[in-house]
This record gives C-alpha cells, structure tokens and sequence, in this order.
C-alpha cells in the first residue's frame, strides 16, 4: 500500500514596505534562506517552499514590518472576522 504525502501547507508571508527599514535582520536570522534583499536593501521572499514557519523573521523584526501565517490561520481569522462583524450589525433584545 503506497503513502500519501501529506502536501505540505504553504505559508503567507506579507512584509510591509511602508514599515521597514531595511536593516536586513529578518534576512539574516532566516534559517532556510528564504529571504533575500532587493537592490536597496528591502527583503522579498526569494523561495516560499524553504520556509519552515518558524517565525523568527517576524519576531526578530524591530519595526513589526513582517508577518509569517499559515493559510489555514489566515482563513479562519478571516473567517471570524466576518461573524464578528455580523454580529455587530445584529440588533440586540430591546433595541
């Protein structure tokens, strides 16, 4: 009987630019390379397949400017986001 793989999931990486300061410490703790900096120093995500999520580009970060989630977390975030939302829109007893 043949195993499957269990795929394993992607993670989202967002780094806002408008934040950082280029300093290049997230480049630098990234223990799979998964960072890379542009022409003026900024980080990109060069490889999404090596992230392992560990999380320390996020954590390491002085200025907030990167996050690591999985897609999983971003959908149910996204998800409860909505429902607190409708709720909010929903009138209460003795309104």
């Amino acid at each position: 009987m043949a195993e499957t793989k269990k795929k394993k999931e992607e993670p989202k990486i967002d780094i806002y630019k408008g934040w950082c300061k280029a300093c290049g410490i997230c480049v630098a703790f990234c223990p799979t390379d998964v960072l890379g900096e542009d022409e003026a120093g900024y980080p990109f995500v060069k490889d999404i397949d090596k992230c392992i999520q560990c999380g320390w580009c996020e954590i390491r970060c002085p200025d907030f400017a990167i996050t690591v989630e999985r897609k999983k977390e971003a959908k149910r975030r996204a998800e409860e986001k909505g429902e607190e939302e409708e709720s909010e829109r929903a009138p209460t007893a003795g309104e």
